[in-house]
């Protein structure tokens, strides 16, 4: 009897003695330590199993608690680069009916001073972010490295009048030089429109330009980045940042890579708090590592994220619904988005397509949610028979990957109509190749695309009663 008491005295005090050493170890690990990356990765795992009710979602009814102006209260940094500045007049030009006029446009060219970009009738000239941090010493005086000295061979080039030879470098390698754009620069203008290009060196041009945009604009409440091709909607944007607290550290965005670097996937855009900003900036140790970090990284993006864990700040995957990272047609509707906001698309790389994009969403005041896309673009009504049977060369399953089911030796559309029902809990859209005798399962609806031999259609009773919980 003695020695079964002391054996579950001894139970009882390895079960307390574990969950202490647990605190102790999440206390004292450094924030970047691969166990609480991995704890914070698969919390966020579980969570995301668990279902959405949108009907009880602040973003479709409820009251800002922070109310902002964008005009006012968030600043835009805008990455380009040499070998996209074409895209910039379009940027501008596609967002000209928005508010965006704290705008930072960062990269690795400067304009001539008589050739600035124009926006909201104000003159924007572009500023050479990699040249002004090796002037200011964010990176070492006599520092040789090889993407420095691409950066190097594309300025010669474009000083010499050799654009053919300038963009064609900026081309070979502008992804190389986006991670250099991280690092900080002075504040030298008065204005609040700075462009900054971006191109070889884009890599570095995240933190730096959010770094020049925090010593120009060190009042504002948010601050988000963008690429050239990336089109933002304001309302949906406002609606998310009007509820959450500026004084809070938030990093948000697109949630992409695994537990070692969780990061918001660039394209989609990047938006951090005041508080963030404010965090970063006052470990100039932190910062001056990522300076030289950007020198190998290889995504810009992905070392915003590692540096900020540094100091404690991880990406907030609560509000990941509402960030898009592909172009409308391609836009990926899963069940949990259907009835969230979207904040962006990305891929707008020719003039034409950003150009349509902002002509479509120009006087856009009102909400627009993942779901609205189906009737703006103009796709079939979930009442159209063509859904079920299968709308012939046609994809509404869009790109296949490791998310996506495929089946082998399907005779028809019909059957493979039939296997989507039948996997109803899976499958929101389907797609049968005629040619290959295979169906194509997606857990997502996409507008679509023209895709001559395929058959494709949709899930409709599931996508009906995902619709009927959004604006109730």
């Amino acid at each position: 009897m003695k020695i079964g008491r002391q054996c579950a005295s001894r139970r009882w005090r390895v079960f307390l003695l574990i969950p202490l050493i647990l605190l102790v170890l999440w206390l004292t690990l450094p924030y970047d330590h691969p166990l609480r990356l991995a704890v914070r990765f698969n919390l966020n795992a579980a969570a995301a199993t668990l279902p959405t009710h949108f009907k009880d979602s602040w973003w479709l009814s409820g009251q800002p608690a922070f109310p902002i102006a964008l005009p006012n209260d968030v600043a835009v940094v805008m990455k380009s680069g040499y070998g996209t500045k074409d895209r910039i007049a379009a940027w501008l030009e596609a967002h000209e009916g928005k508010a965006l006029d704290n705008l930072l446009i960062v990269g690795d060219f400067s304009t001539p001073p008589a050739k600035p970009y124009s926006y909201h009738g104000q003159k924007i000239p572009v500023h050479d972010l990699v040249a002004r941090m090796l002037e200011t010493g964010s990176l070492p005086s006599g520092l040789v490295h090889s993407r420095l000295f691409k950066y190097s061979n594309m300025t010669t080039a474009i000083s010499s009048g050799d654009t053919a030879t300038a963009r064609s470098l900026s081309k070979s390698f502008g992804w190389e030089l986006d991670a250099l754009k991280v690092g900080s620069m002075p504040l030298l203008m008065s204005s609040n429109y700075l462009v900054l290009e971006m191109g070889m060196l884009t890599q570095k041009k995240f933190i730096s330009g959010l770094e020049l945009c925090y010593q120009k604009m060190p009042d504002k409440s948010w601050y988000i980045l963008a690429d050239d091709d990336t089109y933002l909607l304001q309302p949906s944007l406002q609606r998310l940042l009007e509820h959450l607290d500026p004084s809070v550290s938030y990093y948000l965005g697109n949630a992409v890579g695994d537990y070692k670097g969780r990061f918001a996937h660039g394209g989609s855009s990047v938006i951090l708090s005041r508080s963030a900003i404010r965090d970063l900036f006052a470990n100039p140790t932190v910062v001056s590592a990522a300076h030289l970090e950007a020198l190998e990284e290889t995504w810009g993006d992905k070392l915003v994220a590692t540096t900020l864990i540094k100091i404690g700040i991880y990406l907030d995957e609560r509000y990941t619904i509402f960030f898009n990272g592909e172009q409308p047609q391609a836009t990926k509707i899963t069940p949990e988005r259907f009835c969230a906001p979207i904040a962006s698309f990305h891929g707008l790389a020719s003039s034409s397509d950003m150009l349509s994009v902002g002509k479509t969403f120009h006087n856009t005041s009102e909400l627009v949610l993942w779901i609205d896309l189906w009737d703006i673009y103009g796709a079939p009504s979930f009442d159209s028979p063509v859904l079920e049977v299968g709308h012939k060369n046609w994809d509404y399953v869009g790109r296949l990957d490791e998310a996506t089911i495929s089946i082998n030796d399907i005779i028809s559309a019909q059957s493979c109509s039939k296997i989507c029902r039948d996997r109803s809990e899976f499958c929101l859209a389907w797609t049968w190749d005629s040619t290959e005798q295979a169906c194509h399962l997606s857990p997502w609806i996409t507008l679509g695309d023209k895709a001559s031999g395929k058959s494709s259609g949709i899930n409709i009773p599931r996508a009906k009663g995902l619709a009927s919980a959004c604006r109730l």
